[in-house]
């Protein structure tokens, strides 16, 4: 959908208005028909790469910086990506959220002791930034962004060592809300960047009318969505040798010197593929980067009656059909059933270790499964149910799972048992992976079919002498808490502060 068709299309009158106001005069006084005429007649300056450039560059300088980060995300790292530029606004906020969540989680599984030196340095003027005046201003950001280009680091891989520090998205790595989000939507709405519409289930939508996408995507140096690239991607491996990626990755790094990247001597094909899915744009993957560079006409040719495609014309014209045609692929979900799904009607079997119904209802085989599985489903609850990812453990003395909560941790062990278990028997193990944890943690759960009274007192007694609380929850809570929040806010965040309680859990203090 362009523009032209797109404003037949305005949903009201408000949001009418707000577009708008980038390039139509006196648009308050306008009716709803009136400024749907103007809009056509002001069509070209919306779809003008001049203003488009010129509004993005605002952006990136924005004053408020929760803009010049749910900005890019929204537009470049979501709605670009999506097919026909179009997502429901709760699925955009949605991906906005996991975007920054997961920003967190890999800031917390990345190993700052194998940092390369280019990372350390750009990380070292991040803190440096920050540190003066627990910000980072304009003219800071300009800087930052200066020295990212020249080492050739990602956004994603700034926001990681941010988020590393602290400071990603906000301060103590504190999500942006919702009402953060809308606020930045409007401001794209009024810039003329981002329009709204109606779906046939009656929902609002984020869209980006596909002549103004094309402006944005070459803003952003895009030639063909992330799904179609890693498909054409796979092919390239399937079709050349190992030598071909290895010497493409190479003159990429010839022709940009930004584009030189950290690669061993011998990289596996897996690593040049992730090198050329950072690096590479997908034309001189397949064209080089000269006349006689990149694949040759008779292997385009092949490729193209390999998928269907028009097989004359010139090399470029080729090389176009191909793109084209990948990034015209659509992301078609399938959905995989996950073992561990099975496991949530026997959670609290697992908890109290009903070891003669589990077996008979085929859950295990062996005895020795059940404290495995209770771990995997308590894994399930929180990554797919709750939506927050378990991070990655290392090592063997550890919780049975860490989380991510803002700056800090959340941890818990699960306690498989046939009897109440009793908080005074574990506090050491417990204590010892509390101290020796990298990171603050804020509360420790321990989740068991039922707890001794005495327990209560020994999470008193131990928030007293420390900074972490120990909640006491039993898998029949989790349980619940889960299958509520999924059934009430499918595709929601939970909120983890939910948990920071002392003692016995008390569903009642959430808001279910």
């Amino acid at each position: 959908m362009d523009f032209i068709s797109y404003i037949e299309q305005i949903p009201n009158t408000t949001i009418a208005k707000r577009i708008a106001s980038a390039y139509v005069a006196d648009y308050r006084r306008l009716d709803f028909d009136e400024i749907k005429k103007f809009l056509a007649k002001t069509a070209k300056q919306y779809t003008s790469y001049e203003n488009i450039s010129a509004r993005l560059d605002e952006l990136n300088l924005d004053s408020n910086r929760a803009v010049r980060i749910i900005a890019p995300i929204l537009i470049r790292d979501y709605l670009l990506d999506q097919d026909d530029f179009i997502s429901t606004q709760k699925d955009t906020d949605t991906a906005i959220m996991n975007y920054e969540k997961n920003i967190i989680d890999e800031s917390n599984n990345f190993d700052s002791h194998k940092i390369p030196k280019d990372f350390a340095l750009f990380k070292h003027m991040l803190d440096t930034a920050w540190a003066w005046n627990d910000d980072i201003s304009v003219d800071e950001k300009n800087l930052i962004e200066e020295l990212r280009k020249y080492l050739s680091i990602t956004t994603k891989e700034q926001h990681i060592l941010e988020a590393k520090s602290g400071r990603f998205p906000n301060p103590e790595n504190a999500l942006h809300t919702f009402d953060d989000i809308d606020a930045t939507r409007r401001l794209l709405q009024s810039k003329g960047l981002l329009f709204a519409i109606k779906n046939s289930d009656g929902n609002i939508c984020d869209i980006i009318p596909s002549d103004i996408a094309k402006e944005i995507r070459k803003y952003y140096h895009i030639e063909i969505r992330s799904y179609g690239y890693e498909n054409l991607v796979d092919y390239v491996i399937r079709k050349t040798k190992k030598q071909y990626l290895l010497d493409i990755v190479n003159k990429a790094s010839e022709n940009d010197q930004k584009a030189a990247i950290a690669m061993s001597n011998n990289p596996t094909v897996n690593e040049l593929k992730e090198n050329i899915l950072k690096v590479v744009q997908p034309s001189n993957l397949i064209g080089g980067f000269s006349v006689y560079d990149g694949l040759n006409v008779t292997v385009l040719q092949k490729w193209c009656a390999d998928i269907g495609l028009n097989v004359s014309g010139t090399k470029k014209a080729l090389i176009d059909r191909i793109l084209e045609y990948y990034d015209s692929m659509r992301r078609i979900e399938l959905k995989t059933e996950d073992e561990r799904e099975r496991l949530i009607p026997v959670f609290e079997q697992l908890a109290n270790r009903d070891l003669k119904y589990l077996r008979a209802n085929k859950v295990i085989d062996k005895d020795l499964q059940c404290e495995h599985l209770f771990e995997d489903a308590t894994n399930y609850i929180f990554e797919k149910m709750l939506l927050n990812k378990p991070l990655t453990l290392t090592g063997t003395d550890h919780p049975d799972g860490k989380l991510s909560f803002k700056d800090k941790y959340i941890m818990w062990d699960n306690k498989s048992k046939e009897t109440p278990v009793n908080l005074k028997d574990h506090i050491q193990q417990f204590d010892r992976y509390i101290k020796t944890s990298e990171k603050d943690v804020v509360v420790f759960m321990v989740i068991a079919p039922d707890f001794t009274s005495q327990s209560i007192q020994e999470c008193v007694d131990y928030s007293l002498n420390n900074d972490t609380q120990i909640l006491l929850i039993t898998a029949k809570e989790l349980k619940t808490v889960a299958e509520t929040w999924n059934k009430k806010n499918h595709g929601k965040i939970f909120n983890l502060g939910y948990f920071k309680q002392n003692g016995r859990f008390d569903i009642n203090l959430l808001n279910l």
